[in-house]
């Protein structure tokens, strides 16, 4: 099987988990259109967000996510992949910094225009008083597995196009981000790299 055909692969098992669909073109442009005038509106607001412009950059060894996107997935891949949940402390935080890294690299491979419409759910979430507003979570941080649950139920049930786009690409961005990973290969049916594929590719 090739990477391709993996990745593929993970994104169908991603799909499986309840509420998630296609992370299509289609759906990042319902997500920007629906985001776009909050999203200015917070910016011009002094004090809305509660965050400098720092907060804005790539966090070290990322190219995409910023403070505030690690700090959501970094809440949601535990509660959309149980599987993440059930580890340990110090093997679930292992292994959400590398689920991490998988999304930035899937978020950076996305041309600019889809770039943007995803960029203005994750600056729309980093928001404080608009975070609290549409999902119910005061802080990331913070949150419990019952406060993330309850936001990605609402969203996924609202009658607002824009929200259940968003909280798609999401749920299957950090779906996707750990399903890639070899010791999720079983989930979605991929025994592994033959032996001497893998040892001749790493000789």
């Amino acid at each position: 099987m090739t990477q391709e055909q993996l990745i593929q692969r993970s994104s169908n098992a991603a799909l499986h988990a309840p509420g998630v669909k296609d992370l299509s073109r289609r759906n990042l442009l319902k997500v920007g259109f629906g985001f776009a005038t909050v999203t200015t509106c917070a910016a011009i607001l002094p004090g809305l967000s509660g965050c400098s412009s720092s907060d804005k950059i790539a966090v070290t060894g990322l190219s995409f996510l910023n403070a505030g996107d690690v700090a959501l997935f970094s809440a949601l891949i535990p509660v959309v992949v149980s599987d993440v949940a059930a580890l340990d402390a110090a093997q679930k935080k292992q292994t959400i910094n590398t689920v991490l890294k998988n999304i930035d690299a899937a978020c950076s491979a996305l041309v600019a225009h889809q770039q943007g419409e995803l960029r203005k759910l994750m600056d729309l979430l980093s928001v404080g008083l608009l975070r609290r507003l549409l999902t119910g979570v005061g802080d990331w941080h913070e949150a419990s597995q019952q406060d993330i649950e309850n936001f990605l139920a609402r969203w996924r049930s609202s009658r607002f196009e824009t929200l259940t786009a968003g909280v798609n690409a999401l749920m299957k961005l950090s779906a996707v981000g750990y399903y890639v990973l070899p010791q999720a290969w079983a989930a979605v049916g991929y025994p592994g790299p033959l032996k001497e594929v893998f040892d001749a590719a790493n000789s």
